[in-house]
This record gives C-alpha cells, structure tokens and sequence, in this order.
C-alpha cells in the first residue's frame, strides 16, 4: 500500500485527494495500483490466507480489545475500499470483480466450517467476523449500488452484534467463569435468563434473521453478488445457513445443553452496567433492521456516485 501511495504521489505530483480523484490514471496502472491497495485491504478485512492474525489477536487481547477491533478496527477496510479502490482504481477493479467474487466466497466457506469446530467462544466469533466481512468486502466491490449500500448496513450491523457477543462470551461468562471452553457450560438459561434472551437476541442477528439489520445488510449484499455472478451468488448464499448452524450450536450447548452442569457454585446473572450495554445494542441492531431507511435514505446520493459505468467504457 505505501509503494501504491508513493506511485500515486509520484505520478500525481500531488497528495491532493480532489486531485488525484480528477487524474486517469492508464489501465495497466491502475492494476498495479489497485494490486497494491487490495491485498493492504484484503489483510485488514480480512481474507483467506490472510486472516491469521485476527484469531490471535482477539483471543489474546482483553475484551476491549476485542470489541474496539471488531467493531471500529476492521470496518476501516470498508472505508479504504470506499475511498481509494472505487473512486481512484474503477477500471481495475471491475476486471477482477469475478476473482475478488471466488475470494471472498472461499473465506466464507473457510471461516464457516473452521467456526463450527472451534470450541473458544472468542475464536468462534472472531472466525464468523472473517465470514460477514468477506461478505460485505463483495457487496461493496460489485459495483450495484445495493451492494455499496448493503456492504455499509452489515459493516454497522456487525459493529454491533459482534461487540455484543464479544462482551457476552468474552466478558460476562469470563469474568464469572474464568474460561471461555464452551464445553465447560450448559443449562445457563436456569440460573441467567436475562442475559440469555439478550444473548439469543445478538445470535439471531448474527444468524442474519429478518427484523435484524444483519438481514439487511447481508440480503443486499448477496443480491448484488448475484446479479453481478449468479453461482458466487448462490454459493456465497450459504453463509446465511452457516452462520445459522454454528451460531445455534453455540448457543444451545452454553445456554441450553440440558441440566446446568454445576461446574460453578453460582453465576450471577447481569448486572445493571451489562444489562444496559447489551440492551442498547440490542435496539439499535432491531430498530434499524425494522426500519433501514434512517440510514438508507442518506446513502443514495453518495452509493450512486462510487458506481463506474463500465457498459459505456
């Protein structure tokens, strides 16, 4: 990325973000640019092959930690993308669109199987963020201005339930338990049943189901992913039944899982800090998944200008 910049600067003259967005830059140029700019992205999102570093990363670091990287951190790929890729590098990214497409549909399928057979609570939702993210990464690089839309909506809406699961798994259980096995839990619903309505609530979004704003973002997204490539489409679709599975599973062997096994005298259920946190992610991820176009509607104008109209070309 920094020799994409300097190329940049050094073709320009400039650093000038008005400039540089006025300059037409030569094809073959802009594939090395945007070459350069995509893998910086692609690491920060991220995707296959390049995606071992969020697993350690959020498991070693504190809850904090953890949710500031889900939450703010990797949505900053959403913004290069918007702000370098689509505006400065247009025809490039349009001839890779289909190998961007096959990328972005191995990370789901990758990150969804390796999901299902984790047993940490912080791997399990660390290793589902790489799954929405390579969703909305080929939302947003489909150039259909439901997809530019949709990649925004999931960016937020995973902001949100990520954040509320981590401070659900990776704080609330770890904090009273001291481990995040998910062995080690079961039958939480009898002794917290507050915290597992909220829970369910946060895993249903990550589950995408309607009336969440996961849904949303993650409908939209796929639709543009199919209109733009019908089978990375249809194969990209899986990551709704994926998530579904490792995400129930999760949560039916930690709150259900039959008689709560007493490995624990007694967890308190939540406080009045915790319950207010997580309700206030709760509401936001409903009431905008309910009604989207408080968001929608001031998008329009700003989606319709990243779309490159490559059929006149």
């Amino acid at each position: 990325m920094l020799l994409s910049i300097i190329t940049v600067s050094s073709l320009t003259g400039c650093t000038d973000m008005d400039i540089i967005y006025k300059t037409d830059y030569a094809y073959i140029t802009q594939v090395f640019l945007f070459m350069g700019i995509f893998v910086a992205f692609a690491v920060k999102t991220p995707v296959i092959f390049l995606n071992t570093w969020l697993l350690k990363a959020h498991v070693e670091s504190p809850l904090s930690g953890s949710v500031i990287l889900a939450a703010v951190v990797l949505k900053l790929s959403l913004y290069g993308v918007f702000r370098l890729i689509l505006p400065l590098v247009p025809k490039a990214f349009i001839f890779y669109t289909h190998i961007i497409f096959v990328i972005c549909v191995i990370t789901i399928l990758y990150a969804s199987f390796s999901t299902i057979r984790t047993i940490d609570v912080k791997e399990l939702i660390a290793y589902s963020s790489v799954s929405h993210a390579a969703v909305y990464l080929a939302g947003i690089l489909s150039n259909v201005i439901q997809g530019i839309q949709g990649g925004i909506l999931l960016g937020l809406a995973h902001g949100f339930v990520s954040s509320g699961l981590f401070i659900s798994g990776g704080g609330i259980l770890y904090d009273r338990s001291s481990t995040r096995t998910i062995n080690y839990y079961g039958g939480l619903a009898q002794i917290m049943p507050i915290f597992s309505i909220l829970f369910f609530i946060l895993c249903l979004a990550n589950c995408a189901t309607p009336l969440t704003l996961n849904f949303v973002g993650e409908f939209m997204s796929l639709y543009a992913i199919f209109e733009r490539l019908s089978l990375a489409g249809i194969i990209g679709s899986s990551s709704i039944v994926l998530s579904a599975v490792y995400t129930i599973f999760m949560f039916n062997r930690i709150i259900f899982g039959g008689i709560f096994k007493g490995w624990y005298t007694y967890l308190p259920d939540l406080n009045k800090r915790e319950y207010s946190i997580l309700l206030v992610l709760v509401i936001f991820t409903v009431i905008l998944g309910i009604y989207p176009s408080i968001i929608l509607d001031s998008l329009n104008y700003s989606a319709s200008t990243l779309l490159f109209g490559f059929e006149s070309e």
